[in-house]
Parts: structure tokens; sequence; C-alpha cells
């Protein structure tokens, strides 16, 4: 049911699925409190990032990309894995130049990005001109879809999948 849920949210963001872009954006999975700075996935976030390659099973997806943290690249492991593609990584201090990146590589084609509590509402917002906040230290549910049609005009959809 759930799968059904996303994948008719997911369709109805890509009116021409051969111009349109379709970005999933996705905070990375909950993560083992350390002073670290780079830290691993806990238990409950390795189980979310599994989980992931049931949630988008239905969904073609072209790319995977990662922030360069192990918390981000663990999350996109599984999909990426699941869909044969290799991570790519992106520099989340340069995301008005990866958003540019993305809408000039990949229209026509769905890429799924991980990111973080302030890169992922950040990038959102480069990619279509919204003004979502960081989302919380708690928060690892959401889900973005952001959809930019052949004349750039942007859909955004979110959804909250709990564990």
């Amino acid at each position: 049911m759930l799968i059904l849920g996303v994948f008719l949210i997911f369709n109805s963001c890509q009116p021409d699925q051969r111009r349109s872009a379709s970005f999933i954006l996705i905070r990375h999975a909950e993560k083992i409190l350390s002073s670290n700075n780079d830290p691993q996935l806990s238990t409950k976030g390795w189980q979310r990032a599994n989980e992931l390659v049931h949630i988008f099973e239905a969904i073609d997806i072209d790319a995977v990309y990662a922030s360069p943290y192990r918390r981000s690249i663990d999350t996109a492991k599984p999909l990426a894995k699941a869909k044969q593609l290799e991570i790519l990584n992106y520099n989340p201090y340069e995301l008005d130049s990866f958003a540019q990146k993305l809408l000039n590589a990949h229209m026509g084609e769905t890429v799924i990005i991980v990111g973080h509590s302030n890169t992922t509402p950040q990038l959102i917002n480069v990619l279509s001109g919204t003004d979502y906040p960081n989302l919380e230290e708690t928060e690892y549910d959401w889900v973005y879809f952001v959809e930019i049609s052949p004349e750039a005009i942007p859909n955004v959809k979110k959804l909250q999948i709990r564990m």
C-alpha cells in the first residue's frame, strides 16, 4: 500500500516523463549519536536505508547522489545496489552549482539525492524557489519529490514515511 501511494504521488509529479526532471530528496537515515563529525548509521538508520529499496522498487531511478559523508553514503547504498547504480558524490557546500548540474544533466530522468537536515531543504529551495525550513535534528522521515517541467516550472510534494 505504501509503495503504491509513493508511486501514485510520484507519477502525479510527472505529466511529461520524457522531458521533466524528477528529483527525490531524502535526508540521511538515523545516525549513531557521537562526537565524531562523520558518524555511522544506527541500527534504525540501517533499517530505514534498507526500506528505501522497497519504497522505490517500482520507480526507475537514473542516478543516486549522496554527500561525501558516511551517513549519507550508507543511506544511499542499499537503493543504489538494488538499482545497480554507482553513488555519485556532491559537495553540500556548493548547492547552487549542484542544482544547476542536476538541471543540466538530468532532464527527463529520475534522481535520488541523499543529504542532511539543512542541505536537503536548502537544495529543494534552490531547485524550486520554495522556502522550506531546515529539518529538526530528530526528523528523518520526510521524502521530497521535486519535479521540474521542461518549461522550468517546479512542483514539490512532501511525503512522511514513519518507521
